[in-house]
């Protein structure tokens, strides 16, 4: 009897299991790169910022609610994190996710100079996403979700360079210069700086700035006389170099004109 009994609870156990319908294993949405945009290159705070914007699509014939997924995204063959927000995509639907990339200036010094340098750099976006199916997080992936050559429009122009003020002092002539740098990438102004009085170099220093995306900043300088200062117009000679090591490297030439007061 003992023995009919198990089989009996055995056969119901498979006819209710055959009863019972099997999970739909969800499908990765499929993934459009629409935006990919410089914020900022910041060297002293050691890192460069990009939006991506992203076009999901669902393909499966369920509702997709995607939870807070982390991601890595390889940007010139280095690899970060990126985080995607959390989203829900109806049946055969698309919507659209924001999200930021951080790229260290360490680990992405050569993607960095590639992009400035305004070269396509492959940008593939791999991973894990997780998804919220009733009470359950069912994971999708590890899955490839992009793969393509990006760039981004960045010009380099030339800093504001201002002579604020030239005054002797006693063998020596202080100088103040005020930099306005308009570039979404900050960086090292950095050079020899001659001072010119009629023509004639009398004194010669090293110029050393630093300047954050959007900044504006002061720098002093006390500089020995080498002669003394004749007639004539004053002039300060510049032949610098904005830099970041590894990814920026441009020339900022000027003469600016000053009264020696």
């Amino acid at each position: 009897m003992k023995r009919y009994a198990r089989w009996l609870l055995f056969g119901l156990a498979l006819l209710l299991s055959a009863c019972v319908p099997q999970a739909v294993r969800p499908q990765p949405p499929q993934v459009e790169l629409l935006q990919f945009s410089l914020v900022s290159i910041d060297p002293f705070s050691g890192r460069g910022e990009f939006d991506v914007r992203l076009r999901l699509t669902n393909t499966n014939s369920f509702t997709l609610p995607l939870l807070d997924s982390t991601l890595t995204a390889e940007l010139g063959g280095s690899q970060f994190r990126l985080t995607l927000p959390a989203l829900e995509i109806p049946a055969g639907a698309s919507r659209e996710a924001q999200t930021r990339l951080v790229v260290p200036l360490v680990e992405g010094t050569r993607a960095l100079a590639s992009l400035v340098g305004g070269q396509s750099t492959r940008f593939r976006l791999l991973g894990e996403l997780r998804v919220q199916l009733g009470p359950a997080v069912v994971p999708i992936g590890p899955v490839t979700l992009l793969d393509r050559e990006v760039r981004i429009q960045f010009t380099f122009r030339l800093p504001t360079i201002r002579l604020v003020e030239i005054r002797l002092d006693g063998l020596a002539v202080r100088l103040v210069l005020e930099v306005e740098n308009p570039n979404p990438i900050g960086f090292t102004l950095e050079g020899p700086l001659r001072l010119l009085i009629g023509g004639r170099s009398v004194a010669e220093s090293a110029f050393n700035l630093g300047l954050g995306p959007n900044g504006r900043n002061r720098g002093e300088l006390r500089l020995g006389l080498s002669g003394l200062p004749g007639l004539g117009g004053v002039s300060v000679d510049l032949g610098l170099t904005a830099r970041i090591p590894g990814i920026l490297d441009r020339p900022v030439v000027q003469v600016l004109q000053g009264v020696l007061r």
